[in-house]
């Protein structure tokens, strides 16, 4: 999980080459990952979508669930990742974004990935040391996250101010026939929805994110999919 990413550098990482493979290092021991809200009808089809809390309760972020307990991901199963929709947030591994001052982000690498070589694959920096294409599509793949995330988040915000996320503990019972139930969920409340305003509805569809909406409802019915793949000793 990008355990020890650096700032790239055109001396320190002169020889760096990412391999065309994804990495299981990506998701291994991951039970959520973050979702935006323009991913939700591509997602929503393989994975039960959820909302957390910030830590400083500041807002909501989207997530996509993989397992129901920590460090559990049910999508990987014989060293092969089976969920079929992969999160742009685990598309960027092995790269990650560092803040470098207020203003300014530093593209960083985990030298330690699987998918990273000094031998083979694509080289990030040119013999003279410019930034190859293969460097500035992965920037360009960042940059378009980043605004693309500002959105997501910004509509959440909105939701929020019409209080239409409710605290849903998600209830399951396991193989074995024990009960569960994991807390600190939430979900958009329906009846809310329904009941919105012609003018906040209206807003809800100039945003466009009405799709992203029915996808997270239609998502909640994977829960089901979810448990059948939790093994009889699950605790």
């Amino acid at each position: 999980m990008l355990a020890k990413p650096v700032p790239l550098s055109n001396e320190t990482h002169k020889d760096l080459k990412i391999l065309p493979k994804f990495s299981l290092e990506a998701v291994n021991g991951r039970n959520v990952a973050p979702l935006m809200l323009q991913e939700f009808v591509a997602a929503a089809p393989f994975f039960p979508i959820f909302f957390l809390k910030n830590q400083d309760n500041s807002g909501y972020n989207a997530v996509a669930v993989y397992g129901l307990k920590e460090q559990q991901n049910l999508f990987v199963e014989n060293d092969t990742y089976t969920g079929g929709y992969l999160p742009a947030s685990i598309r960027t591994y092995p790269f990650t974004l560092a803040q470098a001052s207020d203003e300014q982000l530093v593209l960083c690498v985990n030298e330690q990935a699987e998918n990273v070589s000094r031998t083979e694959g694509q080289p990030m920096f040119n013999e003279d040391g410019s930034n190859t294409e293969f460097f500035e599509g992965v920037n360009k793949f960042f940059r378009d996250y980043i605004d693309s995330n500002t959105v997501s988040r910004n509509i959440v915000k909105q939701m929020e101010e019409m209080d239409l996320f409710k605290a849903d503990g998600l209830q399951y019972t396991d193989a074995a026939g024990n009960q569960h139930r994991l807390d600190g969920f939430f979900v958009i409340n329906r009846e809310k929805f329904d009941a919105l305003s012609d003018e906040q509805f209206l807003s809800l569809r100039k945003f466009g994110v009405l799709p992203a909406i029915y996808a997270h409802f239609s998502s909640l019915d994977r829960i089901g999919a979810l448990i059948q793949k939790l093994p009889v000793t699950a605790a």
